[in-house]
């Protein structure tokens, strides 16, 4: 189960250097409110990020069981993984563009746990962010199969959600110091960085689905 945690923690670093609004409204709230409010967010963000995949997880389990199912989802999964990692590879920065503009997030009221139901509900409240989850999980889980199916994929997304956890907290440590993502030459690399990340991520997707499918078709022709 050490090879799928390791692959997850590939993963959960790209997921944690893209660029967009979760990243900013972290940084700013951190800046802002100190680091121990930020890191309540970012347990917030983790929480619904958990939720959604654990969901997934049991879900997909029930559907991606048939060889030729794992195969068509691991396949799409990976192409638009692939397709993702391509398009933010060429986007493009203007030399005069800014850091995104965030609204401050506010609560009511004054305290920590507040701003950890904050993070949980904007988190949980982005589609763009469950297809991605759910994209993942069910891509994932297509790339392996056998009696250690379950652990191998849970160990996957153990490695990734720790290592967003891990780098969101840093992120409220360093808030301070981590202001050169202002500059957009710094942003165009960490597109690309992160693109080339996805593109390999869906890459690995693809092959693997292929491979575990032949690898059933042959099991099936030699029995």
């Amino acid at each position: 189960m050490v090879i799928p945690f390791f692959k997850g923690l590939v993963l959960g670093i790209t997921v944690a250097i893209t660029l967009g609004p979760a990243l900013f409204a972290l940084l700013q709230t951190s800046i802002k409110h100190g680091v121990k409010i930020g890191i309540f967010l970012a347990f917030g963000i983790f929480a619904s990020d958990l939720l959604i995949v654990v969901g997934a997880f049991f879900g997909v389990s029930e559907i991606v069981t048939d060889p030729s199912y794992r195969l068509v989802f691991g396949v799409i999964g990976g192409i638009v993984m692939t397709t993702f990692g391509i398009f933010t590879f060429f986007k493009k920065v203007s030399k005069t563009e800014q850091i995104e503009v965030v609204t401050e997030i506010k609560v009511k009221r004054p305290g920590s746990i507040p701003y950890f139901f904050k993070g949980f509900i904007l988190n949980i409240a982005n589609p763009s962010l469950w297809f991605f989850w759910i994209t993942c999980v069910v891509s994932i889980s297509s790339t392996y199969s056998g009696p250690d199916k379950r652990k191998s994929v849970a160990s996957f997304f153990i490695g990734a959600l720790a290592m967003v956890l891990a780098t969101d907290i840093l992120k409220c440590v360093l808030a301070n110091q981590i202001k050169v993502l202002e500059k957009p030459v710094v942003k165009l690399w960490i597109n690309r960085i992160v693109g080339i990340l996805f593109m390999i991520i869906g890459t690995f997707i693809i092959v693997g689905t292929v491979y575990e499918f032949y690898s059933h078709i042959r099991s099936l022709r030699s029995s």
